[in-house]
């Protein structure tokens, strides 16, 4: 009995720590051993907790767990008096405790052995994660939450997947994802003090209380480090671009064994260059796409046939002269040509009459064409992460023992961006420069040196991007984290002895995030007026024009998260399969997010307002008093039950009691089965209850049937649709709603893990959700379909600013304006599978072990309904779109890790899968069209065939292979190298998306990447 115990010790350590079950001895007794904790808990277990009897049975200690991906396995933990008992998403302090909850268990050393070095990059990697998953390059390409990261368990979005840290909630990011949730961004996590990520995966408010519909991540921070540690990493793709350096160093003193105390200090800095699109191959670096079977995007292209599809601004302005009626209604007298007389390096098209439509191609006329996304379109921001952090456990008696940690990090995203249009119209609608012209004269009564038909006295109509303005987005997110922690034990006469924690959290998260280069109305009009503005050589401005017209926009934001909590367990009896035990606890926070609009709407003075800046803003405070309690009862030594339930009340005016029950049979050895039941719920966020968030969506009205009459008086001279009655993005206003109520969902999991032989385990899970009382948006196909039949008002419907060709012609919808609404349904559900494996090989070959360890998950069904309309159904379509930044819900999500060591040499290859999906959304088209091609999506100028109609239909399965060495010299130093994307797959493309430009960056960033490599080398002394 002893050497069994001794080795359940060795191999509960093992998964914990991610080293091999062999080297536990030896890292026990050096000095830099690391211990991991989670949730506060007792300092020692009990002395009266009994033997488990109902332990997973272990397999040979010779057998390693390297690659600790997907727990397979009921999870039974043990302790040490230097170890927290922890299993993330229970309140249990009993070290024979197991889950029955599916959680995906992630070691710090799993993580190495992969190449992963950010908790973005972890999370995102998970078979789990989503449809609405937040990529960090989405910051480079309009994300609303720019500079942050998040995962989507289940698909649910960010908002239904809470994340912690050490079981404690974290500061929500400042900025809300799509303008609508609240979630906890994970860049500015810092990795290098993570022992674990723990990812339950099933419903956990009986634990945690709100937004874990989905499930949870619990980030855990290593408990113990001696001595020093350190890493220096460097790399960069095959190209010679997206440079990164990673930096990180760590000491430690004391020991909690023999000192009773530890205190460890921590610092970390990484960088990533941006990349262009322009540094990568076609068709990712230009809008010409006749090599995908398209057309050519570029502004003011020339079309195989002679036609050009629409008049388009560049750097180079282009003028006609024009009439202006007394209504403001332009008309042309003269043909467009370039101001300056050429287009400054750009291609210049002299085209005839009639090469246009409308009004316009009543002139011959000369016009620049310029390729807009390989001069100015960004892959991935620039990003810049440095953090500390401070750590201290101290043993105030053999029963008593405190923990206190304090960290500080930045993180610094960055990118440049296209120039704005002086065409724009602001978002609220009430000021345009659709019609914006330059006068003859200016203010102080001289010929405007702008306009080429003064001499005329002719007023010239302009088209210009205002190139030489250095358009940039930056966000620079700071966050403050302190936690506290008093743990303990007690000794108890009867049952086993208590234990009980109490803890306080705060975390601030402060953000300021500048726009540069983006002009003001107001400003840009006086600038026309004047004169000062040079639009001819538009290089001879000064820095104090450029600056005047276009100054900083600084929006500073922040929130908060202030959090108390106290547990208390304990054994009640003794079951025949174990004890009986409960805990209790209570948790009373404080929760705010102030994040102010970066260009409010003035209606008394509109032309103060930035051009294409937009103004969604979102604010809140709440308090919320929490009760819960976990029951956990093994029966006998086959069956286990566990009961839990919480209460949340917020001062917002709702209540929610959430309760789960879990249950493990393992009738033998070999075979276990497990399941869990969960009632829970997720609250508006702020941004639901109060804002104003105007969003952009892919529309195009050459594919909706309501459209039909506006696209027939907005044709090319060849008789097909124009540009302006193609794809483009409109705008959804949506406004806060403070009679949202919470979301209620139904939660079941059910699988089994089957132990055919000693060396594998295996299991598969099936996962139900169910959400009641869905908070979504209005949809905007309706009002859209009413305001093509003339039936809404500009309260509904802001018109877009005029077609130039055809400017009398009915204007395509520009912005509409939806609230927040309860009603809609979501069900979710699909099967979760994993494999483990550990072999020593046999004979000459024992030297060598394997490892490996897969994990997938597959989408059944992803379904909403909305009151009086047929159930969307997005599973293996591009759907939810409007929710999801058109990333698609893919049916199949799988990585398989795989490492061969040979004494000091390890090599492991990790492969990634994710299906390809139909480019139909439903939210888009309606109930019933997923498998409907002729309405596929289309985002991209040149990405559809010249009649509007979409070129494909799906976007196919990509792949990703991994690659990492690893040589350890001795036990103070190794190096390692990574090679990523090592067959490099391109990315597919996906022409419906708008997270970036044809490819989708939530599945296929390592394939616009391409092959990329990373040296490094640790260092422990």
């Amino acid at each position: 009995m002893p050497g069994r115990i001794s080795r359940l010790f060795l191999l509960a350590f093992s998964a914990m720590s991610g080293v091999s079950a062999a080297s536990v001895h030896a890292a026990s007794t050096h000095k830099h051993a690391a211990h991991s904790h989670a949730l506060p808990l007792a300092v020692r277990p009990s002395p009266k907790t009994s033997t488990s009897t109902n332990a997973a049975p272990a397999p040979s200690v010779t057998k390693a767990r390297i690659l600790a991906q997907a727990q397979t396995a009921p999870v039974a933990v043990t302790a040490t008096q230097s170890e927290n008992v922890v299993v993330t998403g229970s309140l249990i302090r009993d070290p024979n405790f197991r889950s029955a909850s599916p959680i995906t268990h992630l070691t710090s050393k799993d993580l190495r052995a992969r190449g992963i070095t950010t908790a973005a990059q972890a999370l995102q990697q998970l078979a789990a994660n989503g449809s609405g998953t937040l990529p960090p390059s989405f910051s480079a390409n309009g994300a609303f939450a720019a500079g942050a990261s998040a995962p989507s368990l289940r698909g649910l979005t960010t908002d239904s997947t809470l994340t912690l840290m050490d079981g404690q909630r974290l500061a929500y990011y400042p900025l809300s994802d799509d303008g609508a949730r609240n979630f906890v961004d994970s860049n500015w996590i810092p990795m290098s003090i993570m022992q674990t990520i723990d990812v339950q995966q099933d419903g956990a408010s009986a634990t945690y209380g709100a937004d874990a519909v989905a499930g949870v991540v619990n980030f855990i921070t290593r408990k113990e480090i001696r001595g020093f540690e350190g890493n220096a990493e460097g790399g960069l793709s095959e190209h010679g671009d997206s440079g990164h350096q990673r930096l990180y160093a760590t000491f430690g003193h004391g020991s909690l064994a023999q000192d009773g105390y530890n205190f460890y200090i921590n610092a970390e800095y990484q960088n990533d260059d941006m990349l262009y699109n322009r540094q990568r191959g076609y068709p990712y670096n230009t809008g010409n796409l006749y090599g995908i079977g398209g057309f050519n995007g570029n502004p003011n292209a020339v079309q195989s046939n002679g036609s050009v599809l629409g008049i388009g601004a560049t750097r180079v302005a282009t003028v006609r002269p024009v009439s202006v009626a007394a209504n403001g209604q332009l008309t042309p007298i003269g043909g467009l040509q370039p101001l300056g007389g050429n287009c400054a390096g750009l291609v210049q098209h002299n085209v005839p009459a009639g090469a246009f439509g409308g009004t316009t191609g009543r002139f011959a006329n000369s016009v620049c064409e310029q390729n807009t996304v390989g001069d100015y379109r960004v892959i991935n921001p620039a990003d810049r992460r440095i953090s500390a952090t401070g750590h201290f456990t101290g043993n105030i008696n053999d029963r008593n023992q405190v923990t206190a940690m304090f960290t500080y990090s930045q993180n610094l995203n960055y990118n440049t961006g296209s120039p704005v249009s002086i065409r724009s119209q602001s978002r609220s609608g009430d000021i345009s420069f659709a019609n914006i012209t330059l006068p003859v004269r200016l203010s102080n009564g001289e010929l405007n040196p702008n306009n080429p038909f003064a001499n005329q006295n002719q007023v010239a109509q302009i088209y210009y991007l205002f190139g030489d303005l250095n358009r940039t987005s930056s966000q620079f997110n700071q966050a403050f984290r302190g936690a506290t922690t008093f743990s303990g034990w007690a000794p108890s006469k009867w049952g086993s002895d208590w234990t009980y924690d109490a803890s306080f959290t705060g975390m601030a998260d402060v953000l300021q995030v500048v726009n540069t280069g983006i002009p003001v109305f107001g400003r840009v009009q006086q600038a026309i007026n004047d004169g000062s503005y040079n639009f001819v050589d538009p290089s001879k401005n000064s820095s104090a024009v450029r600056n005047f017209i276009a100054p900083t926009a600084i929006q500073n934001a922040h929130s908060a998260e202030y959090s108390a909590q106290a547990t208390l367990s304990k054994g009640l009896m003794r079951l025949p399969g174990g004890n009986l035990d409960l805990a209790i606890g209570g948790n009373i926070r404080r929760e705010t997010l102030n994040a102010p609009s970066a260009n409010p709407d003035n209606p008394a003075n509109p032309s103060t307002q930035y051009m294409n800046l937009n103004p969604f803003y979102a604010q809140g405070a709440r308090w919320v008093q929490s009760g819960f309690f976990e029951l956990n009862a093994p029966i006998v030594k086959q069956l286990t039950t566990n009961v839990s339930g919480r209460y949340d009340h917020y001062s917002a005016g709702y209540g929610r009691f959430s309760p789960k029950v879990g249950v493990i049979f393992s009738p033998v050895h070999e075979f276990t089965l497990r399941g869990t039941f969960s009632k829970g719920f997720r609250v508006p966020s702020f941004a639901e209850t109060n804002s104003r968030t105007i969003g952009f969506v892919s529309y195009n009205p050459a594919n909706d049937p309501s459209a039909a009459a506006f696209v027939q008086q907005h044709l090319t001279a060849a008789g097909k649709p124009n540009t302006y009655a193609q794809a483009y993005s409109i705008g959804l206003n949506t406004v806060g709603n403070p009679n949202v109520r919470p979301e209620t969902a139904t939660n079941f999991t059910g699988g089994t893990i089957i132990k055919p032989t000693s060396w594998m385990n295996l299991s598969v899970d099936y996962f139900y959700i169910k959400k009641s009382n869905y908070i979504a948006a209005q949809t905007q196909s309706d009002a859209i379909a009413a305001y093509y039949a003339g039936q809404t008002t500009t309260s509904q419907v802001v018109p877009d600013i005029a077609d130039p060709d055809n400017p009398n012609a009915q204007r395509r919808p520009g912005i509409v304006n939806l609230t927040y609404v309860n009603g809609a349904r979501l069900m979710t559900d699909g099967l979760d599978l994993a494999l483990d494996a550990n072999v020593a090989l046999p004979g000459a070959l024992s030297d060598i072990k394997w490892y490996s360890k897969g994990s997938a998950s597959y989408v059944f069904r992803y379904n909403v309904t909305y009151p009086g309309q047929l159930t969307q159904h997005y599973a293996g379509t591009l759907g939810p779109a409007n929710t999801t930044s058109a990333s698609g819900t893919p049916k199949w999500r799988a990585n398989w890790a795989n490492t061969l060591t040979y004494k000091k040499i390890s090599w492991t290859t990790t492969v990634y899968y994710t299906s390809g999906y139909k480019l139909t959304a439903e939210d888009y088209t309606g109930g019933g069209t997923r498998n409907d091609c002729s309405l596929a999506a289309t985002n991209f100028s040149g990405a559809y065939n010249m009649d509007g109609s979409p070129l494909r239909c799906k976007t196919k399965a990509f792949w990703d292979i991994d690659m990492t060495f690893n040589y350890q010299f001795n036990r103070h130093w190794s190096v390692y190298a990574n090679v990523y994307n090592v067959a490099n797959f391109k990315a597919p493309l996906d022409l419906g998306t708008y997270g970036g430009y044809l490819y989708n960056p939530a599945w296929g960033a390592a394939g616009i990447l391409g092959r990329a490599f990373r040296f490094g080398a640790f260092a422990n002394f």
